[in-house]
């Protein structure tokens, strides 16, 4: 069994690791979503890392990671909903949930830990998108002191890019 450094996130893996079931099973790939979701969860954390340092540059490219990891948990979240739709329940969390009424107790903590790890990266994605929210303001503070007079927005009613606009102006020296 592998664990996160938190109490009660653990999946299976190795030998261990749940055995592949029949293309039913609404688990069949919950250990490539308990790898997806660690993987999307250790670029979270590089990027808060960066976030908070400031450094853009380092964090340009965790965006195209981050993406890929979401991309995957979609397809994977799809895939678990469409075996459950197979099944007759509702190819939703509720059906997962039914599901999981008639499974075995190590098939409930597996899902456990994965609503546990989904919790943390949840979590470390909020303060992500709060860090991203105090840099902007500091930009455009940093804007306005130029005399920029940073927009409300990155694209106007035109769907141009506000800030390439008004930085095409020209910057006017007040002394």
């Amino acid at each position: 069994m592998t664990c996160w450094p938190a109490p009660g996130i653990c999946w299976l893996s190795g030998a261990d690791a749940l055995p592949r079931l029949a293309v039913s099973s609404p688990i069949e790939h919950l250990n490539d979503e308990h790898a997806t979701l660690f993987a999307l969860l250790g670029v979270l954390r590089q990027e808060q890392a960066c976030l908070a340092a400031g450094d853009i540059a380092a964090h340009a490219p965790l965006l195209e990671e981050k993406a890929g990891l979401v991309a995957r948990l979609s397809a994977l979240a799809g895939q678990r909903h469409r075996r459950l739709a197979a099944l007759g329940l509702p190819a939703e969390e509720s059906g997962m949930h039914q599901w999981l009424a008639t499974s075995n107790g190590e098939t409930r903590a597996a899902w456990d830990g994965l609503m546990a790890l989904a919790r943390d990266t949840h979590e470390a994605n909020r303060v992500n998108g709060l860090l991203l929210g105090q840099l902007q303001a500091r930009n455009r503070q940093a804007m306005a002191a130029l005399g920029l007079g940073a927009p409300n927005g990155l694209y106007g009613a035109s769907g141009e890019a506000c800030l390439a606009t008004q930085m095409n102006r020209p910057v006017r020296a007040t002394g």
